[in-house]
C-alpha cells in the first residue's frame, strides 16, 4: 500500500519539508504547523463516511428491496464497502491530507513576508485590459446586481468545500480506477503546491477586496464592495465577515485555521477545475456538473471581490497542465493498472 501511494506521499513530505525550512529561515519557525486541520478533518471524514453509509443503507431500502435486508446490508458493507483493500488506503488519505493542508496553511501565512503583496495594480490594469475597458465584476453586475442573486452566489461558493471534500473521499476509498485515483490525489497536493505556493509567491497579490488596503492608491474596487455591504445588510453575504476576518488575521501575523491571504492564482478555481477533471474522467454527466460548478466558481470569485478574473485563467491553465503531466507521469511510473474492481 505504501509503495503503491510512494509519489503523492513523498510529494507531501517534500512539500512539508520545504515550509518547515522556509518557516525557519523567516523566523517563523514556532507558527509553523503540521496541526491545524488535523481535529476538523477528522470530524469532517467522520461525517461523510457516516452520510455514505446511511445513503447506501437507503438505497438498498428503497431501490434494491431485498428480501432478507438486514443480511443484504450487512453482507454488502462486508465485503464490499468495509473491506480492508478499501479502508487501509483511504485511511492513509485520511491521516495525511490534514496534515499537508496545515503546511499549507503555514506558507500561505508566510507570503507577504517572502514577497509582500505588489502585483495588484498591474492584475486589475491587465484585468481591464482583458475585458474591453472595464473591470470584469462591472461586466457582470447588470446580471448579478441584485441582493438575492449575489446571496445565492455566496451561497455557492461556500458550497465549494462539501463539493470538494465529497470528491477527495469518493476518491480517496474508490478502488474501481487506480490510475484515475493516483492522478488526482497527486494533482491534488501539486496544484495546492505550484498554484498556492509557488506560483503566490511569484505573483504576490492581496485581491479586489484589500486593493485600497494594500497599496494605498485610489481603490477602483469601493463601488463593488459598497454594492456587497448593502447585499449583506439585506440577505447576507458571508464572504464579507470571512475576509474581515482573514484581514485581522494578516495584520497580526496569525497562523491559524483557514489564515492567510492570495489572490493570484486561485487556488478555490483551480481545485474546482481538477475536480471537473476527474469527474469527467469518471463519468460524463458529473462532469458536465462540475464543470458548471468550476464556471460558477470562477464567477463568484469575481462578483464577491475575492480574485481578479486572471488569478481564476491562470488557475485554469495550469490545473490543466498539471494534470496532463500527471497522467503522463502516473501511467509511466506509477506502477498501477486501471482495473475495475467496485
Amino acid at each position: 500500500m505504501l509503495w503503491a501511494h510512494r509519489w503523492f506521499l513523498g510529494a507531501i513530505l517534500a512539500y512539508c519539508v520545504i515550509v518547515a525550512l522556509v518557516s525557519s529561515l523567516y523566523g517563523r519557525a514556532l507558527e509553523f504547523s503540521l496541526g491545524l486541520y488535523t481535529g476538523p478533518f477528522a470530524i469532517l471524514a467522520f461525517t461523510f463516511c457516516f452520510g455514505f453509509l446511511l445513503l447506501h443503507v437507503l438505497k438498498v431500502m428503497v431501490l434494491e428491496r431485498p428480501k432478507h435486508l438486514t443480511a443484504t446490508i450487512l453482507g454488502q458493507l462486508r465485503h464490499n464497502i468495509l473491506t480492508k483493500e478499501r479502508l487501509l488506503p483511504a485511511l492513509l488519505v485520511i491521516v495525511v491530507i490534514p496534515l499537508f493542508i496545515s503546511a499549507f496553511t503555514s506558507f500561505k501565512a508566510l507570503i507577504p513576508a517572502i514577497h509582500p503583496f505588489s502585483w495588484d495594480p498591474a492584475f486589475a490594469a491587465w484585468d481591464r485590459a482583458l475585458h474591453g475597458g472595464l473591470d470584469p465584476w462591472r461586466l457582470m453586475h447588470p446580471v448579478l446586481g441584485t441582493p438575492a442573486v449575489t446571496s445565492a452566489i455566496n451561497a455557492l461558493y461556500h458550497a465549494w468545500y462539501f463539493v470538494f471534500y465529497g470528491v477527495l473521499f469518493w476518491q480517496a476509498f474508490s478502488l474501481a480506477r487506480p490510475v484515475l485515483r493516483m492522478r488526482f490525489l497527486i494533482s491534488f497536493v501539486l496544484t495546492w503546491a505550484i498554484l498556492g505556493s509557488l506560483f503566490a509567491v511569484l505573483l504576490s497579490s492581496a485581491g479586489p477586496v484589500y486593493y485600497g488596503r494594500v497599496t494605498g492608491l485610489e481603490d477602483p474596487y469601493r463601488e463593488l464592495m459598497a454594492y456587497l455591504a448593502l447585499a449583506d445588510s439585506q440577505t447576507g453575504v458571508m464572504a464579507l465577515n470571512v475576509q474581515e476576518l482573514l484581514w485581522e488575521s494578516y495584520q497580526q501575523n496569525n497562523t491559524g485555521f483557514g489564515s492567510g491571504i492570495s489572490a493570484m492564482p486561485s487556488v478555490h478555481v483551480g481545485l474546482t477545475v481538477l475536480l471537473a477533471l476527474v469527474g469527467w474522467q469518471a463519468n460524463r454527466m458529473l462532469g458536465w456538473g462540475l464543470i458548471l460548478f468550476a464556471v460558477a466558481i470562477q464567477i463568484g470569485s469575481v462578483h464577491l471581490g475575492w480574485h481578479y478574473a486572471i488569478d481564476g485563467y491562470l488557475a485554469t491553465l495550469l490545473t490543466i497542465l498539471i494534470w496532463w503531466a500527471v497522467g503522463w507521469f502516473v501511467q509511466r511510473f506509477g506502477g498501477l493498472a486501471e482495473v475495475r474492481t467496485g
